[in-house]
């Protein structure tokens, strides 16, 4: 009776181990991050041009008079930076632009594609 007993014992904690501890990702974000990322038609005005000023044409950084190199306040000035491959290099490949954090993976997935296509405005 007592081995029944825990072996029964042990077979609950298992079941109950199993069924407590799932898959990690329990979150759609988490599985799919890019499934909400529209990364076709990107131009710098509907897509691009909000990620810049929001994350790098900031205050003290890629505007006039800010410490950063590059003016970021329009096209021509981000495309400075699009052309020499730096843009590219500081968001994308090192991460370290902007240095508070780095882009969302959607971000990063539209400035890719933007820069493939050709980086249109």
């Amino acid at each position: 009776m007592l081995k029944w007993i825990t072996g029964m014992g042990i077979a609950l904690l298992l079941v109950f181990n199993l069924t407590t501890t799932g898959c990690y990702y329990d979150n759609e974000e988490e599985l799919y991050p890019n499934a909400n990322c529209n990364t076709t038609n990107l131009t710098y005005t509907n897509s691009i041009s909000s990620i810049v000023a929001t994350s790098c044409a900031t205050p003290g950084c890629h505007i006039a008079g800010g410490a950063a190199p590059g003016i970021f306040e329009s096209y021509a000035g981000v495309m400075e930076k699009v052309n020499d491959g730096s843009f590219y290099d500081r968001t994308v490949v090192d991460k370290d632009m902007p240095p508070a954090a780095p882009l969302s993976d959607c971000n990063l997935s539209m400035i890719t594609e933007w820069i493939n296509a050709g980086a249109p405005e």
